[in-house]
């Protein structure tokens, strides 16, 4: 949607209380658009700017102050339509991650494929709010197209970007940066966990094994799941690192080329780090391909 002023393009205009016009965050106070309501705005500026205040933890008590910064930082705020898009964006993901596995329909594969795609969007909605910014998801209807064509079994190449977090507000470019940084880091974070707590739980169970005279070998002890969940994890935050199509890593590439290559190597590591401990599948493929 198009600024009624400036003509930007908007993907979160604000919406005039007074005109109900769009604007983008420019524009959006009723005298930087000539409301023709300004004299409205105008008779309760102080009210408007105390209740800002209160919001952003600025006047009040210190116990209400207390309570308006964690309100402001760690509430989220959904709309009716966010919420929709949300929905939409996990079933797609959900349906890609089912793909790997024949759509077989268990919990654990749910909260995994769920999980991934739900923490990472609400990261970025997080910080983005945390830094008093208006951010909503969104289903973009290319990336849904693609991300639906990628859940059939034998689509050659899969693609997990049904939509993003769209931020509306004046961010600098670190903080926008940060943003977007976010949710590869939660996926990177989620899928060590996985691989440290599958290894973890099969180095025990086989030193166990072997000093009570056992033979069987590293692998066999810790539920598959938790590879599932290091492999999905790692592949999410590996995609949305790639530093264009509009992708997370072209937002991080922009602000901080150092921690995006960082941060690209972690995710590159884990995906490795994940394909040998379930035998170097993808790996193996590789080496044979070329």
């Amino acid at each position: 949607m198009r600024c009624d002023i400036c003509d930007n393009d908007e993907a979160l205009p604000f919406k005039c209380r007074y005109c109900h016009g769009s604007f983008c965050g420019a524009h959006r106070l009723p005298p930087n658009h000539s409301c023709p309501f300004v004299d409205d705005y105008i008779k309760q500026p102080a009210r408007e700017r105390e209740y800002i205040e209160r919001l952003q933890g600025k006047r009040g008590a210190p116990q209400e102050r207390m309570v308006a910064l964690l309100k402001n930082t760690v509430v989220l705020r959904f709309s009716r339509t966010e919420l929709l898009h949300l929905l939409i964006g996990t079933a797609l993901v959900t349906a890609v991650g089912m793909s790997f596995y024949g759509f077989r329909l268990r919990w654990d594969f749910l909260a995994i494929f769920i999980s991934a795609f739900m923490l990472h969007e609400l990261g970025h909605k997080f910080l983005a709010q945390a830094y008093r910014a208006w951010a909503e998801f969104r289903v973009l209807l290319y990336g849904a197209a693609i991300t639906a064509l990628s859940a059939i079994p034998f689509f050659p190449f899969k693609f997990i970007a049904p939509g993003a977090v769209f931020v509306s507000g004046e961010l600098s470019a670190r903080r926008q940066g940060k943003v977007s940084w976010i949710g590869p880091i939660i996926n990177l974070v989620m899928g060590t966990g996985f691989l440290v707590t599958y290894l973890a739980i099969n180095m025990s169970a086989y030193s166990a094994g072997v000093g009570a005279g056992f033979g069987l070998g590293l692998g066999s002890f810790a539920p598959q799941i938790l590879l599932i969940g290091a492999r999905f994890n790692a592949w999410i935050a590996l995609f949305n690192l790639i530093p264009f199509m509009g992708l997370d890593g072209q937002q991080v590439f922009s602000w901080n080329k150092v921690v995006w290559a960082v941060t690209m190597a972690a995710a590159i590591g884990l995906f490795v780090g994940t394909d040998l401990a379930s035998g170097g599948g993808i790996l193996g493929s590789f080496r044979r391909r070329f």
